[in-house]
């Protein structure tokens, strides 16, 4: 995933703007998501991507929104 380099002043007035991604995560759900969270993106290959059907780890699908890293970059990280 790119990761953006901005200054934490400038990072905030961005945060809502095009090219960042938030997600929030419910107390309930915590523990199983955050499970996946360091994993990589071959681990678990269980799942396919909801936009191209290419298969996906679990951490995309619990991080990425149900798609692959190329799928999630072209939503939220246009070039």
């Amino acid at each position: 995933m790119k990761k953006h380099k901005l200054s934490n002043s400038k990072q905030r007035k961005e945060l809502w703007s095009e090219g960042f991604f938030a997600e929030t995560i419910s107390p309930e759900k915590n523990p199983e998501k955050m499970r996946t969270f360091h994993m990589k993106h071959n681990e678990e290959m269980n799942f396919n991507c909801s936009k191209c059907n290419e298969r996906i780890s679990t951490h995309n699908k619990d991080w990425h929104e149900n798609m692959c890293d190329l799928c999630f970059n072209k939503m939220y990280f246009p070039e």
